[in-house]
C-alpha cells in the first residue's frame, strides 16, 4: 500500500502593499512657475540691488533685469523683476504699483507677451492712433513699441524725422486696439522715458508726412 503523499502547498507572497517608493508623496513637489513683473517709470539711479531690497520684502526674487540703451549705455527707465512664486508677485503688485520709489511713482504689473492680441473681440474693434509727444531724441521706435506693448498689441509705431536733416522730430505715433489704447493713455501719459516726461493722447486729424501740428493739441517742433 503506497503511502499517500501530501503536497505541501507552495507559499505565495501575500498580496500586501508593495514596497514601492512613494515618489508622489515624499518626492519632489512640482516647482511653482516663476512670475516676471514689469516695473516702469524707474529713477535712473535705481539699480538692481535697490530693486531686490524693495521687492524682496514680498518673496524670493530669482532675477532682476534693467535694460540699458545700446548706444549710450544709460538705463531706459524700466525693468523686470522675477519672483519664484505667483503669490509673491501678486503681493508685490498690490503693495508697490503706483507707489513712490526713489522719488518716482513706479508702475508694477504683468508684462504682456509679445504678439499677444488680448482676445479676439478686441481685434474686432477699430484701432486708435495715439500721439506721443515730448520724446527724447535717444528714443527709438523699438523702445517706444516695447513700452506700449505692456498694455496691448501695437500694430504700428512711427517716429517722424525732419526731411532735410533726418533728425527725430520729438514725437511719434502708436496704433493699438481702442480699448488697449485707452489703457495705455492712462498708464503712459506722464511716464518718463529716456529722461523725458511723455505726453500721450489720441491723435487728431490726419498725419501728412512731416506735419504733426495739431496732434494732441501740441505744435510740431522743427529742428
Amino acid at each position: 500500500m503506497t503511502e499517500e503523499t501530501k503536497e505541501t502547498p507552495i507559499e505565495t507572497p501575500e498580496e500586501t502593499e508593495e514596497t514601492t517608493p512613494a515618489t508622489e508623496e515624499a518626492g519632489e513637489e512640482e516647482a511653482e512657475e516663476e512670475v516676471k513683473l514689469y516695473v516702469g517709470n524707474l529713477q535712473y539711479a535705481t539699480n538692481e540691488a535697490r530693486l531686490r531690497e524693495e521687492f524682496g520684502q514680498y518673496g524670493e526674487i530669482t532675477d532682476v533685469f534693467l535694460p540699458s540703451d545700446r548706444i549710450t549705455g544709460r538705463p531706459r527707465g524700466f525693468g523686470f523683476v522675477t519672483f519664484s512664486t505667483k503669490d509673491a508677485a501678486e503681493e508685490a503688485i498690490k503693495n508697490l504699483d503706483k507707489k513712490e520709489l526713489d522719488g518716482r511713482v513706479i508702475m508694477v504689473n504683468h508684462p504682456r507677451p509679445r504678439g499677444e492680441t488680448g482676445g479676439g473681440s478686441r481685434r474686432e474693434k477699430e484701432d486708435m492712433k495715439l500721439y506721443v509727444g515730448n520724446l527724447s531724441f535717444d528714443t527709438t521706435s523699438d523702445s517706444l513699441k516695447e513700452l506700449f506693448e505692456q498694455y496691448g498689441t501695437v500694430s504700428d509705431c512711427f517716429l517722424p524725422t525732419n526731411r532735410e536733416t533726418g533728425k527725430p522730430r520729438g514725437f511719434g505715433f502708436v496704433t493699438m486696439p481702442t480699448g488697449e489704447a485707452n489703457a495705455a493713455i492712462d498708464a503712459v501719459n506722464g511716464y518718463e522715458l529716456d529722461g523725458r516726461t511723455l505726453r500721450v493722447n489720441e491723435a487728431r486729424g490726419r498725419y501728412e508726412g512731416g506735419g504733426g501740428g495739431g496732434y494732441g493739441g501740441r505744435r510740431g517742433r522743427r529742428y
